[in-house]
């Protein structure tokens, strides 16, 4: 888990020295350089050389902001994001205008779909939820009733954050759950009536 300041980054690294980064934190002359000379540190650290798949969970500047710089750097196999921008403004509406096209250009793109899996040789990366949607089938081992379901209480949404996309990472009897910053409603909807993963620390 990458110190971003406030935004978000977290870089899974497999066995084998694959590598899966979720968001590049923020937008700024400052805090792009400042957030991506990080992960290029975290990337060392880990004794990796290249971002395989990245993700961006959603189009809010904390955490699409550093990718060109990262992109800079470093090579990248695959954008992976949940497709447009829903939540019109003028820094976002212009990177996926201007930039992100031209960082994928010579990489693989994807649109994240809800129950899409990741290849990682060793790991099992499986998306649960991307542009409002959830998945439908219970991973193994999940799908009983939720108890704490009745005393759920609805929150607010803003465009984007729901739309997040948002993974389940397995390896071994481990499991990790990120969620970029999906809401509690949709949370409710990946959980209730039955959850549909289990086990997982949360990535926050």
């Amino acid at each position: 888990v990458i110190d971003v300041e406030g935004g978000n980054a977290v870089l899974f690294v497999s066995p084998t020295h694959e590598s899966l980064l979720m968001d590049t934190g923020n937008v700024g002359a400052v805090a792009a350089p400042r957030d991506a000379g990080r992960i290029v540190d975290a990337m060392k650290d880990a004794g990796v050389q290249r971002i395989d798949h990245l993700i961006t969970t959603h189009w809010h500047g904390d955490h699409f902001g550093g990718m060109a710089e990262l992109a800079s750097r470093v090579p990248i196999g695959e954008f992976i994001d949940h497709g447009p921008n829903i939540q019109p403004g003028e820094v976002a509406d212009a990177f996926l205008r201007d930039t992100y096209p031209k960082l994928y250009a010579n990489a693989k793109h994807t649109v994240a779909k809800p129950g899409d899996k990741i290849p990682m040789a060793g790991l099992d990366v499986r998306v649960l939820i991307s542009a409002g949607k959830t998945i439908q089938t219970p991973l193994p081992g999940a799908g009983k009733p939720n108890p704490y379901c009745a005393d759920f209480k609805a929150g607010d949404n803003n465009a984007e954050d729901p739309q997040s996309v948002g993974i389940h990472v397995a390896f071994g009897r481990f499991r990790a759950i990120h969620l970029g910053d999906v809401t509690r409603n949709k949370e409710f909807e990946l959980m209730c009536p039955m959850a549909k993963a289990y086990g997982a620390a949360l990535v926050v």
